[in-house]
């Protein structure tokens, strides 16, 4: 059984030990925050190529001489394709993350607050964690909102490519097919 004195010697150790893991925790979840930015700016990218290639193959079925019905189709492809390639583009436009201090700025803050502190490296640790976790969620709610705003403009280009595509697809069928409706 502990005595009281190994008790209170042991908090301070538990205590910074659950503090560390707290800021480990959210330093993870922060890089990943970032790396899901890059993430949806790919999976953009390649609903991009998508979209180029079906209104080239809504501008080769317009070229052509088809029912109106099929003409009819292709002009709500083309609305489709034309709205998910706007929404494509303000998903992959350009925008501030919140990034972590460069390392010279965050040694130099580290400097400054130690000789603030002084010889009284506890408190001067434990600053240290605490104004990080703050910072860490700042960052965290800064991103989350940049991956939201971009994953809402990705989510609707998706569905209105899929749209596009089952359009396109309805009408390359129903002309090789010569169906008519």
């Amino acid at each position: 059984m502990q005595t009281a004195q190994e008790h209170l010697r042991s908090k301070p150790d538990a205590e910074r030990e659950y503090n560390q893991m707290i800021l480990e925790h959210l330093q993870a979840q922060d890089d990943l925050e970032f790396e899901l930015g890059d993430t949806f700016d790919i999976k953009t990218s390649i609903a991009l190529v998508v979209i180029i290639f079906l209104a080239a193959q809504s501008g080769g079925f317009l070229a052509s001489a088809m029912p109106l019905h099929w003409h009819n189709i292709q002009i709500a492809s083309v609305c489709c394709t034309v709205i998910a390639g706007l929404l494509a583009m303000f998903a992959l436009w350009p925008r501030n993350y919140k990034l972590r201090m460069e390392p010279d700025g965050f040694l130099g803050w580290i400097k400054e607050v130690n000789e603030f502190f002084g010889d009284d490296k506890a408190s001067a640790v434990e600053f240290l964690r605490t104004t990080q976790i703050e910072k860490i969620q700042k960052r965290f709610a800064k991103n989350s909102s940049v991956n939201a705003t971009k994953s809402r403009f990705m989510e609707w280009a998706f569905y209105l490519t899929m749209a596009a595509l089952i359009l396109n697809i309805t009408t390359l069928l129903g002309l090789s097919t010569g169906w008519r409706f």
